[in-house]
């Protein structure tokens, strides 16, 4: 059996999943998501209560991605697969625009690490999906995606963010194969637009690729052929209690991928889902095995771990975001996930 990706070779350590754009509904309405300076603060560092000084790191990476845009006429389009309502070229440029917002998101986060003790964070961004409904063959949906790649980074190289981000690679959004041939092949698609990620340097060294597949996702176990330097898998057990998060646990031991632990707001007020967070944690630091009896590591110290905490909500009290809002409250489980980011034993 092989053992989790190594920390110590591995691009990632702690990675936070940070939503912009807008997530659609299944009702078609649009929720918009965007990050400003202060949200960032809680995630990057972590202050002791009893003497306000900074006392650790929290998240080492940032992943940026939107599940969907807005085009022109407000209507809701999706970046990930989507049959009716796919993303075009221009809904694909009206992404790119969120993320280089001025005082939001990517600019954002670089005010927060300026703000913070630390020197530089880690940065990742999501590529949109090339559905064949709007970009055509596998030709051009490469083509599509490595000049849309091209033009960030065009876009990138302007700012000013050498002294407090560092851009690592590209994420591939949709956590499936769907087309697998003969018309339409996302593995063909992957691996090239991964070849091309790979010839791309950023501050001399090579720009890596990563991908989250979720639990028997078509391809999930085919991380490696496709091309990808990391890959997560998500176990779903937070949000479908019937899946299984000890044998999505020994799947990625098995398959040398790191672990996706997940949570939402519903932490902050539901106790059945606090406590399904909480078994990932209990997962985490002591390993288990599975039904069959076999057998997985504690993922708290052996595995790079991405965190998916979920987007922004609107609600009548306020613009909430789980992570955020456990620090703001100064709930107890903001605490138990700092010593459980950086391996340690909650005293």
């Amino acid at each position: 059996m092989a053992p989790y990706p190594s920390l110590r070779n591995s691009p990632i350590d702690q990675l936070f999943l940070t939503y912009t754009g807008y997530s659609i509904g299944t009702d078609g309405t649009p929720h918009y998501q965007f990050w400003e300076c202060t949200d960032f603060l809680p995630l990057l560092f972590h202050t002791d209560p009893a003497t306000g000084l900074t006392d650790g790191v929290m998240f080492t990476d940032f992943l940026f991605l939107a599940l969907g845009i807005l085009n022109q006429s407000g209507e809701g389009r999706f970046l990930a697969r989507h049959d009716k309502a796919p993303a075009n070229w221009n809904e694909w440029l009206r992404y790119m625009d969120e993320l280089f917002l001025c005082d939001r998101n990517l600019d954002a986060l670089c005010q927060a690490v300026r703000c913070s003790p630390l020197s530089r964070t880690n940065v990742w961004i999501a590529l949109p999906y090339p559905n064949p409904q709007v970009f055509g063959d596998d030709e051009c949906r490469i083509q599509a995606v490595v000049d849309w790649m091209c033009l960030f980074l065009e876009r990138w190289a302007t700012k000013p963010w050498q002294d407090c981000l560092c851009l690592r690679g590209f994420y591939w959004l949709q956590e499936s194969l769907y087309f697998q041939g003969p018309e339409y092949d996302d593995r063909r698609v992957i691996q090239a637009v991964n070849a091309a990620i790979h010839s791309c340097k950023m501050a001399g060294q090579p720009l890596r690729s990563i991908w989250i597949p979720y639990q028997q996702a078509a391809g999930w176990n085919e991380w490696s052929q496709l091309g990808f330097d990391l890959a997560f898998l998500q176990p779903n057990a937070y949000f479908n209690p019937k899946k299984s998060l000890d044998a999505a646990a020994v799947a990625s031991y098995d398959r040398q991928m790191g672990v996706e632990i997940e949570f939402d707001l519903g932490v902050t007020y539901d106790q059945d889902k606090r406590a399904r967070l909480l078994e990932y944690l209990r997962a985490g630091a002591a390993g288990g095995t599975d039904r069959q009896g076999q057998s997985y590591g504690p993922f708290q110290y052996d595995s790079p771990l991405a965190w998916y905490t979920g987007g922004w909500f609107f609600g009548k009290n306020g613009r909430k975001q789980a992570m955020v809002s456990l620090y703001q409250s100064g709930d107890p489980l903001y605490e138990q996930l700092f010593y459980f980011l950086n391996g340690m034993t909650p005293p």
